[in-house]
């Protein structure tokens, strides 16, 4: 699907084209690269789509997203042309869900932010970080895809905080939480290849989530312990008034906590069901803590509510470095459940 309407193109100098990005709203708060019409254009031929290819629509807005509008955002956000496919493949994703949904992420007071796990030969492609640090700054590939559905979420549908983004508090995964899985030191097969795919295929995992939680096992010498901890940090999310509802979570299992699994024998399935069956609180401790509106009622200490409702709710990634015994939290609520989709790179 094609559009006639093309972005306009704005004559300034080099000196001054940072500061006119800022002028003109096109930034996150941080200094974006000038989406200078050579720049978008090398975006869109390896993508090897035409500038006023539709790529969705979102009906709330009234708004489309064009492939040069996606384009002029990559190279803002500092993306090399080969990322493009994985932003072309996450915003695909949304549209494909609900396109609505991609306003109702920030238009909620929550603070929803966007998880992005690449899997398959892709992450080797691009140098994305699967291991030490893979939540921090420092990996141009982890850092401006993410940032680069931000940027089309603010420059096309106007999600400006206080505007159409109405989060309460906020949060650090609306930077973009981009990672790859560590395929290669892992004990179980590669995610993307539990949800169907295979190894050859890659493929980006897109969800809504709150930001992640590390938890911190350091003395545990079992499986049990080690999931007891996990269990105590679904059970004591913030987020507790989602129990109960269609919510999944992430573990994203540091390196040596997999190590420790893996060693004694545990497979996904199994931690799947050990987490399902042993994180949840009472329906009174909920009401106590005001996730649930009401008074206590007989029995409500004896009501278990879970934190998730079914094992396969519960998601298996490793990740991370080998410096510490960490793991990583996440809850992923409102909006988009995760879902995985296949990244079409042309250029492969």
């Amino acid at each position: 699907m094609t559009t006639s309407g093309r972005s306009p193109i704005h004559e300034v100098s080099a000196v001054d084209a940072v500061d006119e990005c800022f002028r003109r709203g096109w930034t996150d708060g941080l200094p974006v690269v000038p989406p200078t019409v050579d720049r978008v254009r090398q975006m869109l031929d390896y993508a090897r789509l035409e500038p006023d290819h539709i790529l969705g629509e979102v009906p709330v807005r009234r708004r489309v997203l064009t492939a040069e509008q996606a384009a002029a955002n990559a190279v803002m956000a500092g993306c090399l042309p080969e990322y493009f496919p994985v932003v072309l493949a996450t915003m695909q994703a949304l549209f494909d869900h609900d396109p609505n949904c991609i306003h109702e992420l920030s238009a909620v007071t929550n603070s929803v932010g966007i998880l992005m796990l690449i899997n398959g030969p892709i992450r080797n492609r691009l140098g994305l970080n699967c291991t030490d640090n893979l939540f921090s700054p420092g990996n141009r590939a982890n850092a401006t895809i993410g940032r680069a559905v931000r940027l089309i979420l603010i420059n096309v549908f106007e999600q400006r905080p206080g505007v159409l983004d109405r989060g309460c508090m906020g949060s650090l995964g609306k930077h973009g939480v981009c990672f790859g899985e560590d395929e290669e030191n892992s004990p179980w097969e590669p995610f993307h290849v539990s949800q169907g795919f295979r190894p050859e295929d890659s493929t980006v995992t897109v969800a809504s989530i709150q930001d992640p939680e590390m938890l911190g096992n350091r003395y545990g010498a079992t499986g049990e312990s080690l999931m007891d901890s996990i269990a105590e940090g679904m059970a004591s999310h913030g987020l507790a008034i989602y129990f109960g509802r269609d919510i999944k979570w992430f573990w994203i299992v540091g390196h040596w906590h997999s190590e420790l699994l893996g060693r004694l024998g545990w497979d996904r399935p199994a931690m799947q069901k050990y987490l399902q069956e042993n994180a949840f609180r009472s329906r009174g401790q909920l009401k106590e803590l005001g996730y649930i509106n009401g008074a206590i009622q007989p029995g409500d200490y004896e009501d278990k509510v879970y934190a998730a409702d079914r094992p396969e709710d519960i998601l298996i990634v490793k990740a991370g470095g080998n410096s510490g015994i960490y793991s990583e939290l996440i809850m992923n609520y409102y909006g988009l459940l995760a879902t995985t989709a296949k990244i079409n790179d042309p250029q492969a």
